[in-house]
């Protein structure tokens, strides 16, 4: 009986100490709970009446601090003055932090410019809005297309200021002649 009784005040000792609160370890989760999700969303940038860019994706999160977005299997597109598709591509994820013009595609990235005649691929790239700069993940590959050239290496760099593009390290490629390849199919 002594026994069951001691045993009866350590679990009531035990109790009243596990039930305080201790406040200082509390977390604040709202940064990493998305406040907005979308399925099969589609966004529409609309200038002068016209639509300039779209993109769909399958999956949307918007987070409370209004500047970080989360999308899964995106497409993209821009459009010129006239409404021509300019640009267009996709990506199985893209962080965004909108705040600062900073937009991360991951799982894979394909972009095409039709007008400027090139293709870009990568398994992530990072877009610069205010620099304009766009960069590959150090040491993945990244493969780019124009004119029958095609480029691939690790440490990618493009300005779309000055128009142009390096690699840093593991740079391969091919030149493939049109003139000849079409002469060939004749």
């Amino acid at each position: 009986m002594k026994f069951f009784r001691i045993t009866q005040i350590v679990l009531l000792v035990l109790a009243a100490a596990s039930c305080s609160v201790n406040y200082d370890n509390i977390y604040d989760t709202e940064g990493t709970v998305p406040e907005l999700m979308l399925d099969e969303a589609v966004f529409k940038r609309i200038k002068d009446s016209k639509v300039s860019s779209e993109i769909q994706s399958k999956r949307l999160e918007e987070f409370k601090d209004g500047g970080t977005v989360l999308a899964q299997e995106i497409q993209f597109e821009s459009k010129d003055d006239e409404g021509k598709v300019n640009s267009f591509g996709n990506a199985g994820l893209m962080k965004a932090d909108t705040n600062n013009e900073v937009y991360e595609f991951y799982q894979g990235i394909h972009i095409e410019a039709p007008e400027r005649g090139f293709v870009i691929d990568g398994e992530s790239l990072r877009w610069n809005g205010k620099t304009e700069q766009l960069t590959g993940e150090k040491g993945k590959p990244v493969t780019i297309k124009k004119d029958g050239v095609t480029l691939s290496g690790s440490g990618f760099s493009a300005s779309a200021i000055s128009e142009s593009f390096s690699f840093s390290s593991n740079v391969g490629g091919s030149y493939v002649d049109k003139k000849e390849d079409e002469a060939g199919q004749e």
